[in-house]
């Protein structure tokens, strides 16, 4: 198995669970979805093939020069089926060196958690126009100690997205919840007004690195700061 990748770089993360952390960022090439407001345009884009082993050990050498690195897979889609088996393979042998943070589309039932795995599942707006891709089973198993959910919405999915909380503290009523603003297309203080008047059990979440790197070519590129 070879891992096509996208790019991969230091950084800090710009999005929930984790803003502001140091992350090693690796951007798997390929998407089996099509959202309108991708921030991805070139997920097919490959600058760089890596065997399950060269990827576990890219990860280390990041790890032992900066031991406090969390590590962020993303895409694309990181769980497109014929990498999932590989990918947590070497998750798996990373053990306790680190915990690894899995930004899904929530396409993909996920049902294989290694313990140092964190599963971030975007659950698709109206406005994505792939509001139909989730995979229902994933409310029931994702984790709360360890994983959550984002929406990423405009003002148009509100009350579609007040429909899905409802479907959420029914299931799995401790999952952390997390909201996004589509970036340019929804003004945070209309987030945030919408999630107070509603009284929504989640967290407001920012594309802080947008905000640090405008216009900019984000983080370092292949680790060069370290």
């Amino acid at each position: 198995m070879t891992f096509q990748i996208i790019e991969k770089f230091v950084t800090i993360s710009g999005e929930a669970p984790i803003p502001g952390t140091p992350v090693y960022l690796i951007r798997f090439a390929g998407c089996n979805l099509n959202c309108r407001y991708c921030d991805v345009p070139y997920t097919d884009r490959i600058t760089v093939t890596l065997s399950e082993n060269e990827l576990y050990d890219d990860i280390l050498i990041h790890l032992k020069k900066y031991p406090f690195l969390k590590i962020l897979l993303t895409g694309g889609e990181p769980l497109k089926e014929e990498r999932q088996a590989a990918l947590f393979r070497v998750i798996s042998k990373l053990k306790s060196s680190t915990h690894v943070y899995i930004e899904t589309n929530g396409s993909i039932h996920i049902d294989f958690f290694p313990e140092y795995a964190h599963f971030v599942c975007d659950w698709k707006t109206p406005s994505s126009g792939e509001e139909k891709s989730f995979h229902y089973e994933n409310i029931k198993t994702l984790r709360p100690e360890k994983d959550s959910i984002k929406f990423v919405v405009t003002e148009k999915d509100f009350e579609w997205v007040k429909e899905k909380i409802e479907i959420l503290q029914k299931v799995n009523p401790r999952l952390p919840v997390y909201f996004s603003p589509q970036w340019g297309k929804l003004n945070f203080k209309d987030l945030a007004l919408f999630i107070l008047k509603n009284r929504l059990p989640g967290i407001m979440s920012l594309q802080l690195h947008k905000m640090i790197w405008v216009n900019e070519k984000e983080g370092i590129e292949n680790g060069a700061i370290i």
